[in-house]
C-alpha cells in the first residue's frame, strides 16, 4: 500500500467516525458495507476475501476508542456463550469503566439466553443425540458460572445468588417446578396488548422489557402461551410491508432484513395496535411516533415466547413463520427512495443538515 493510498484509507475511515451513530452496532457495520470498493476494503478485494470482518473490526475499535459501551453489551449479551475469551476486551473496558451495572446486565443476559438455546436443543434428546443437547447445556452451565464468579468479585452477592439458584435448577434440569398459572386469562387480542403495554410500562430499555414479558408469559398456561405467540406471529407477518420496511430503512439510516425483523418487533413492544396499522397505511405520520434509530431488540422475540412455553408444557412450540413469502405492498428500490418518500427522508434528516440519505 502507498503512502497516497494510506491517506485515502485514514480520510475515509475519519468520515466514517463521524457518520456512526454508536448507538447501532449492526446498523454501522452495515453502514461501512454499503460501499465495497473502500479504500480499506481494497486489499481484500483483490485477494477475494470476505469483508465482513474488517468492517466489523473497523467499527468495534471506533466503538471501543469512543467508549460506546451500552451498545456493545447490548449486541454481545443477546448471543449464546460458547468460550469466555470472546468477550475479555469488553468486560475489560467495562471493568476500566467501573461500570458495574452493565457487567451484571452482560452476565444475566448471555447466561439466561444460553438456557434458553439448550431449551430450545433439548429435544435433541428424543432422537438419540443426547451428547448434541448435552453440549447446549454446558455451555450454559459454564456461561453461569463464569457470571457468578464475575459478579461475586464485584461484590454483587445478591445477584450472584440469583445467578446460582438459576444455574442449580439448570444442573438439575427442575423446568416443571413451576408454580400453577397465576393468569388465567384466554389470550385474545385485547390481552396480547395489555400484556405488551404493561411490561413496556415497567421497563426502561427493549431488553428490560423482553425479560418482564417472559415472567408474564409464564403466569399463563401453556395453551395460553401459545395462543399469544400465535398472535405474535400474525402481528409481525401484518407487518411485513414495503411501507414499514421504508419506515424501517428511513429511521435506522439503513435496513437489512434482520434489522427489520426486529424494527417490527419494536413496533409491537411499543404496545399500540393503532400504531401498527399506522405504519402500514401511512408511514409518514407513523413517523412521528418512531425515534431515530430506535432501541431494537436483537432479533424477533420467539425465544422468550418459546422458553416460557417449554418451562410451562416441557416441550418445544412450533410457531408458523414471522416473514411471508415477500412484503406486501408496492416494492421500491434505494436509489427511487428520495423519489418515493421524500417526507420520511425530511423526517429523519440530522438537525440543521442536508436531507441526505446513505
Amino acid at each position: 500500500m502507498t503512502d497516497k493510498d494510506s491517506r485515502r484509507v485514514e480520510e475515509e475511515k475519519a468520515t466514517l467516525k463521524a457518520i456512526f451513530t454508536y448507538r447501532s452496532l449492526q446498523h454501522d457495520i452495515e453502514l461501512v458495507l454499503e460501499d465495497t470498493e473502500r479504500a480499506m476494503f481494497a486489499d481484500a478485494n483483490r485477494r477475494g476475501q470476505p469483508l465482513y470482518g474488517i468492517a466489523s473490526k473497523f467499527v468495534l475499535d471506533c466503538y471501543y476508542e469512543r467508549g460506546a459501551l451500552e451498545p456493545l453489551v447490548k449486541a454481545y449479551s443477546s448471543q449464546p456463550y460458547r468460550v469466555a475469551s470472546r468477550f475479555d476486551r469488553l468486560l475489560r473496558h467495562l471493568a476500566d469503566a467501573q461500570r458495574v451495572d452493565l457487567i451484571e446486565r452482560f452476565w444475566t443476559s448471555i447466561a439466561r439466553v444460553t438456557r434458553a438455546e439448550f431449551l430450545y436443543q433439548r429435544p435433541r434428546r428424543d432422537y438419540g443425540d443426547a451428547a448434541g443437547a448435552q453440549e447446549f447445556k454446558n455451555y450454559a452451565l459454564e456461561a453461569y458460572a463464569r457470571g457468578i464468579e464475575c459478579l461475586t468479585k464485584l461484590g454483587r452477592s445478591d445477584v450472584a445468588d440469583g445467578l446460582t439458584r438459576e444455574r442449580t435448577a439448570l444442573l438439575e434440569e427442575r423446568f416443571r417446578s413451576l408454580s400453577p398459572p397465576s393468569d388465567l386469562r384466554r389470550v385474545d387480542a385485547s390481552v396480547f396488548w395489555e400484556l405488551i403495554s404493561t411490561t413496556r410500562s415497567r421497563s426502561s430499555t427493549t431488553i428490560e422489557q423482553l425479560a418482564a414479558l417472559g415472567g408474564s408469559l409464564l403466569a399463563l398456561k401453556g395453551t395460553e402461551i401459545k395462543r399469544f405467540g400465535l398472535l405474535y406471529v400474525k402481528f409481525m407477518r401484518r407487518l411485513h410491508h414495503w411501507n414499514v420496511w421504508a419506515l424501517a430503512y428511513a429511521a435506522r439510516g439503513g435496513c437489512s432484513d434482520g434489522a427489520f425483523e426486529a424494527f417490527r418487533t419494536w413496533l409491537i413492544l411499543q404496545g399500540d395496535p393503532a400504531l401498527l396499522d399506522l405504519c402500514v397505511t401511512d408511514p409518514t405520520q407513523a413517523a412521528e411516533r418512531v425515534t431515530p434509530h430506535p432501541d431494537l431488540p436483537d432479533g424477533p422475540c420467539l425465544m422468550t415466547i418459546e422458553e416460557a412455553y417449554f418451562h410451562r408444557r416441557g416441550a418445544p412450540l412450533a410457531l408458523p413463520p414471522i416473514d411471508l413469502k415477500s412484503p406486501r405492498g408496492v416494492e421500491w428500490t434505494e436509489e427511487a427512495f428520495a423519489t418515493r418518500y421524500p417526507e420520511l427522508l425530511r423526517r429523519y434528516a440530522p438537525p440543521g443538515g442536508p436531507v441526505h440519505f446513505p
